[in-house]
């Protein structure tokens, strides 16, 4: 199975599901999709399937790019620095993020659906790896490889923490 159909193939699970978290681990970015249920290890919460973002990404809408990988380093509006310690909303992604989300989580220290308003309609892909999750409300989650090596995103179940589907330098690799 070439890239781009081992891609739309593995991320159809997530059809008509909403985005329903989004979480920072360091500069990477985890969403969660489905229904937020708590974490099995009685840590935190989890959704019914994940996507962790190494590589750039960008979320647009039909005005532009709401938000996106690189502004996690951009201040939030009327601050002059970055707050990375502040999860809420201390840089422009975590602000730009809230607004979407609708709420925050400080005991996962994550941003949260309250509702079900971003549900997704259709996954696309390239053949070099690139991601595009087209959600409800004219929005769109892009996920845009940039490097020959190293991990760009992986996508797995909470159900089966070790069935991983993981894109690396561009490319599908053996699940994991």
């Amino acid at each position: 199975m070439d890239t781009e159909t081992a891609i739309v193939y593995r991320l159809s699970a997530i059809l008509k599901l909403p985005l329903a978290v989004a979480r920072d681990a360091g500069n990477m970015k985890n969403f969660q999709f489905g229904e937020v249920r708590p974490h099995p290890s009685g840590k935190g919460s989890i959704g019914s399937f994940a996507l962790h973002i190494s590589c750039p990404w960008r979320m647009l809408s039909e005005d532009g790019i709401v938000t996106g990988s690189t502004d996690y380093y951009e201040p939030p509006a009327g601050a002059d620095e970055p707050n990375l310690d502040d999860c809420s909303g201390g840089n422009l992604q975590r602000e730009r993020m809230l607004a979407l989300l609708g709420s925050y989580d400080p005991t996962t220290r994550s941003h949260i659906s309250d509702g079900h308003r971003l549900l997704v309609t259709a996954v696309h892909a390239d053949k070099y790896g690139g991601l595009d999750i087209e959600l409800s409300g004219g929005l769109r989650l892009q996920v845009l490889p940039s490097g020959a090596g190293g991990e760009n995103w992986r996508f797995f179940s909470a159900s089966n923490d070790d069935d991983h589907f993981v894109v690396e330098g561009g490319r599908v690799i053996e699940d994991r």
